[in-house]
């Protein structure tokens, strides 16, 4: 932390922690905005249990006879396509009773060339750091249960097609929008200030990844670290998006080259 404090003086975001609070309207507070996720956090499970619901009411419809398949995965994708997007639409819905803008306030706005190339940059030692790890480690890779659930749905077109979306799009813009875009934003301008935003809304994205094995949270954790670190320099979520989009896609074509 105190490293990232060096290289980057938190002077200049005394007042405002995040490039994008230039606005004159306040942020939501540490606690009103841990408030909004935690509802997004609710919403999310009550469209996944309605989701599910439905998929269960279709199945008996169009196969009356046959027992209910709750691990198909075309289920558990639109689940989480349409639980995910529920959440980012309550916070954008929060962000816009924030202010005149939930685009501006949650840093949706095109960021530089400079950081654009910096934030590729990182992305590309972040990926060098993942794999050489993982080949220190490949008992811990994750890889080959995506690999085996790929080729499970290889065969199924609708089914890839979701993968694909709910992987490179649904997933990196709503989760950027939840974490680097609403929770930094509040909590970056409460005690914690820019730097404890960015470690807390890290660990929290590192939470919703529970699926995973520990040494494969801890590269989750560091590369929502590289993300925190380039919405506070660039001041844009929409950065981020991009960032999290190409490395998604970078891993789902990884996956499909090996599989």
């Amino acid at each position: 932390m105190s490293m990232i404090a060096t290289t980057f003086p938190l002077s200049e975001y005394e007042s405002r922690p995040l490039a994008t609070t230039r606005a004159v309207v306040r942020a939501w507070g540490f606690w009103a905005t841990s408030a909004w996720f935690g509802a997004a956090v609710v919403t999310n499970l009550a469209v996944s249990i309605l989701c599910g619901l439905g998929y269960a009411a279709w199945s008996v419809l169009t196969h009356p006879s046959a027992a209910i398949d709750w691990d198909s995965p075309t289920s558990q994708y639109l689940a989480m396509a349409l639980s995910m997007t529920a959440g980012a639409l309550l916070l954008m819905y929060a962000a816009r009773r924030a202010g005149p803008s939930a685009f501006g306030y949650l840093g949706l706005t095109l960021p530089s060339v400079r950081h654009v190339l910096a934030g590729l940059g990182l992305l590309a030692a972040f990926g060098l750091f993942s794999a050489g790890f993982f080949h220190l480690f490949p008992a811990y890779d994750p890889s080959s249960d995506i690999i085996r659930e790929y080729q499970a749905i290889m065969g199924a077109p609708a089914m890839l097609a979701l993968f694909w979306i709910t992987l490179v799009v649904t997933a990196p813009v709503c989760e950027e929008i939840i974490f680097r875009g609403f929770l930094m934003r509040g909590w970056s301008e409460s005690r914690i200030g820019a730097i404890g935003a960015i470690m807390l809304s890290s660990l929290v994205f590192t939470a919703i990844h529970l699926q995973y094995n520990l040494p494969t949270l801890v590269t989750v954790f560091v590369l929502s670290l590289v993300l925190g670190v380039m919405r506070w320099r660039s001041g844009s979520t929409t950065l981020t998006i991009m960032l999290h989009m190409a490395w998604n896609l970078a891993v789902g074509m990884t996956v499909a080259w090996q599989a």
